[in-house]
């Protein structure tokens, strides 16, 4: 997850556009809808429109780069994405008779792009945690130890304990200790941590200690919000780092094996670099001296040693492109459009420190 700005996006005019038969906006439209239900009314839920408009989508294709806002995999072309509501428009797990947000359906400050894993509710392998050691991916790409659980975001919205969901447009919804993390709001990099250890390349999330007292290690595979605040509490992580890598399953194991490629070729291309470098180091050393020894010749054995240098030279300029572009692919990979760019910064961030 990697933070964005929604100013950097402009608003889509068609989320406050009126209808043309009435001219009545959607807001307008789904409060009298409430109104009529508050009254007594029967009626079927409301049928929102504007948030599917193709300008929506486009505007946070722009903001997050073709992304999931959650995990950072580029969609495009993979799978369709899910304009999704920050705070449920519906109805509210865990909150029972809560009628959704749904005076923010249309909010464009309420919109977020996710891919269907990190929005839909599905079952998914996830690391389960152990004292010993790390978990790992076998040879056969799986998790050593795992458990399946039901992750993705759906109707879920989990906030502090003591912390009541707001249910009516004007009260003050700033009010809510907000368990889930959304990057347009606040910084990922304060709540979660890459797992980078470049002897042993698996890319999973932890949590991000408070403090050095913190214990940092992986959440518990439980589907029960509640439960895993109150543990990362005990623990002094990051609660909403905790509650968001569960919900959204940032370390469901398709995930976790695409985020590892990912170090996998950082790996090779920081491997190739400094090979490439170091060769032509040599290289360079050997021209220098030749070029010593050139100031002793004459005729033909001077010809002859002219030309070896100079095909030298010609074979370390090319060595040295060859590891300045692996060097520029990595800066590349760390790029906000890139996908799992925050991985990338973060791997950056331990070769740094070593």
């Amino acid at each position: 997850m990697r933070r964005a700005n929604r100013s950097l996006a402009t608003e889509p005019a068609i989320l406050r556009k009126p209808r043309p038969s009435d001219g009545k906006s959607e807001l307008q439209l789904v409060t009298e809808h409430m109104e009529r239900i508050a009254a007594g009314e029967k009626l079927e839920a409301f049928d929102f429109a504007r948030y599917k408009e193709a300008s929506v989508k486009t505007a946070l294709e722009t903001l997050f780069h073709g992304k999931c806002a959650y995990c950072e995999s580029v969609y495009a072309g993979l799978q369709p994405v899910d304009v999704e509501h920050y705070r449920p428009k519906g109805e509210v797990e865990g909150a029972p008779g809560h009628p959704g947000y749904w005076w923010l359906a249309m909010e464009w400050s309420n919109l977020l792009p996710s891919c269907i894993d990190c929005n839909r509710r599905r079952s998914q392998k996830t690391p389960k945690p152990g004292e010993d050691r790390l978990v790992a991916l076998r040879a056969d790409g799986d998790f050593d130890r795992s458990r399946s659980i039901l992750t993705g975001k759906q109707s879920a919205f989990p906030l502090e304990e003591g912390s009541v969901h707001v249910a009516r447009p004007g009260d003050d919804i700033e009010a809510e200790k907000r368990l889930l993390l959304d990057p347009t709001r606040d910084d990922p990099d304060l709540h979660l941590a890459f797992h980078v250890d470049r002897a042993h390349l698996i890319s999973l999330i932890h949590p991000k200690p408070l403090d050095l007292g913190g214990a940092a290690g992986l959440p518990d595979a439980l589907a029960d919000p509640a439960a895993i605040a109150s543990a990362a509490v005990a623990s002094r992580v990051s609660a909403a780092g905790a509650v968001s890598i569960q919900v959204y399953g940032l370390n469901r194991l398709g995930l976790v094996q695409a985020r590892t490629r990912v170090l996998r070729d950082l790996e090779f291309l920081l491997a190739m670099s400094l090979n490439l470098h170091e060769i032509a180091a040599d290289l360079a050393e050997r021209v220098a001296a030749r070029s010593t020894e050139l100031a002793t010749l004459h005729g033909a054995a001077r010809e002859r040693l002219s030309e070896d240098i100079a095909m030298d030279e010609r074979i370390a300029g090319k060595i040295g492109r060859y590891a300045e572009e692996a060097q520029a692919r990595i800066r590349e990979m760390a790029q906000p459009q890139a996908p799992h760019s925050s991985l990338v910064r973060a791997w950056i961030r331990a070769y740094l420190a070593e």
